[in-house]
């Protein structure tokens, strides 16, 4: 062979290795995962509701992860066969836009912020789920029964609490076939492979309370608890949950301070900055109901820290001191200044709401609903407080939007007694046929507030009295409706309503 044919050969060779190399290079387009507490975490997603964290992760490829999940709630309640199976049609189609649509909690929904890591798991994006809980269930004695009491608390089955173990100070089974484990922030497990983090911040509300530390330390101890494992990162997001009115709508500082450490993990090994601590005197006041310290802080950093959190603790020191016109200029102005932060109207019309002062109520139940359309806290009561002041068909249109917008359960039972206030039987019949129906559906149902339970007292009357013996038995039988009758006893409600 020539010489000249030789080093034709080696260029030739030479060339398709540089080829191969350079496919390698491209097809390779992934990065070191950031390591959690020593690296930023880019961007994490920040979120209204916890359930948006699904289509994100869906919609990027991400298979057979392990979740880390720090949250209030276990979110992995059970969904129905039926609808998994359309939801597994949008995930193999790609199909993002009407598979993020899919997420509510209406009867029209695949999937929600209660069981969207049911969803995932079902969907092979998560493997394993490791439920971080906000309560001091680890320490002390007979900590594996406290903690089955825990779960039957929360509506697990039987079946699925006798899957579980105590071990390494924490608490593993099985639910639905997905492996799940419940463990506190010092016990979280050692994990090599790249995982998904996830941080509710309802979580905090109830960490802070059951540890009794104000919400700085808290995120310091949690997140300095969270560093020390080295977690490397493929996902990261965080949710408010002031929707689904799990988190106060002052608080969302609390998840805006958590999503900042994730992106400058070294902030934890400085001092507060001077708005943190003025938040932290802010919340404190507000604890222990001292408005004239609300104000006092308030006022003295006004000027260096206008931010819509600081207006909206003012304006409940306005509420708290009963200057109602006050408290709706500033929580106004807070709304104005972030418009995340125009939930704060609904939840003063709460307050008021409960307080029997429905004039006001409706006041901020108006300003809210105007400010803030696509935001959900406060309708219920925005409903009761309409009915209240006599607007039945408002009210009744707001019972009907909360049913659209939470589920069925209980705003139909209120569509129904509303429908009878009304003198409407046709519509009544209707509505009470559709609430009966949808708490047959909400596996979950439970009854929280004596306005339901009247309610549904005033169905299981109105049922027995017109003869519509089916809708009787159901009720009288369902469950949530015996859960009830301990709960909420029954006393002289409804019976004028069907005569």
């Amino acid at each position: 062979m020539s010489e000249g044919t030789t080093a034709k050969i080696q260029f030739s060779v030479t060339i398709c290795l540089l080829i191969i190399l350079l496919c390698l290079s491209a097809c390779d387009n992934s990065k070191p995962f950031p390591v959690l507490g020593r690296d930023p975490i880019p961007s994490p997603l920040v979120v209204e509701d916890h359930s948006q964290a699904l289509a994100h992760w869906a919609e990027q490829g991400i298979r057979d992860a392990v979740v880390i999940n720090f949250d209030a709630h276990a979110d992995i309640r059970r969904i129905a066969d039926s609808k998994i199976a359309p939801l597994k049609d949008l995930y193999n189609r790609r199909d993002w836009n009407d598979f993020k649509n899919a997420d509510s909690v209406d009867s029209r929904s695949l999937y929600h912020e209660g069981n969207w890591i049911y969803a995932g798991a079902r969907l092979g994006i998560i493997k394993e789920v490791y439920w971080v809980i906000p309560h001091n269930l680890f320490s002390g004695n007979n900590n594996e029964q406290k903690l089955r009491q825990f779960l039957l608390t929360n509506l697990f089955s039987l079946d699925t609490i006798k899957t579980f173990r105590f071990r390494n100070n924490r608490f593993s089974g099985l639910v639905q076939g997905i492996p799940f484990t419940i463990c506190s922030p010092e016990s979280l497990p050692d994990i090599d492979e790249p995982l998904l983090l996830s941080i509710d911040t309802d979580f905090f509300p109830e960490y802070s309370h059951k540890y009794r530390k104000h919400y700085l330390a808290s995120l310091h101890k949690v997140f300095k608890d969270l560093f020390r494992k080295d977690y490397r990162i493929q996902g990261a997001a965080l949710s408010f949950s002031v929707n689904g009115e799990y988190l106060l709508p002052h608080l969302r500082w609390v998840g805006e301070t958590a999503a900042m450490i994730l992106e400058k993990p070294e902030i934890l090994k400085e001092q507060p900055s001077d708005k943190l601590r003025l938040l932290m005197q802010l919340d404190y006041a507000y604890r222990l109901q001292d408005f004239s310290a609300i104000l006092r802080h308030s006022t003295h950093f006004f000027s260096s820290y206008p931010e819509a959190s600081v207006f909206l603790y003012k304006a409940y020191a306005h509420m708290l001191e009963g200057d109602t016109d006050k408290a709706y200029e500033a929580a106004i102005a807070s709304c104005n200044m972030d418009r995340k932060y125009c939930s704060g109207l609904p939840y003063i019309g709460t307050v008021y709401f409960k307080k029997d002062m429905y004039t006001d109520a409706e006041r901020f139940f108006r300003a809210g609903v105007s400010e803030a359309p696509g935001m959900s806290n406060g309708l219920y009561c925005y409903a009761h407080c309409l009915r209240e002041t006599g607007n039945l068909k408002e009210s009744l249109a707001y019972y009907k939007k909360v049913a659209q917008v939470n589920g069925s359960f209980p705003a139909d039972f209120l569509v129904f007694e509303t429908c009878l206030l009304s003198g409407d039987r046709h519509q009544a019949v209707d509505a009470l046929k559709a609430a009966v129906s949808g708490l047959e559906q909400t596996q979950y149902a439970e009854v929280v507030d004596e306005r339901a339970a009247n309610a549904i007292y005033a169905a299981i009357d109105y049922a027995a009295n017109e003869g519509l013996n089916d809708l009787h038995r159901t009720l009288q039988n369902h469950r949530a409706v015996k859960h009830m009758v301990v709960s909420y006893p029954r006393k002289s409600l409804g019976s004028n309503l069907y005569n």
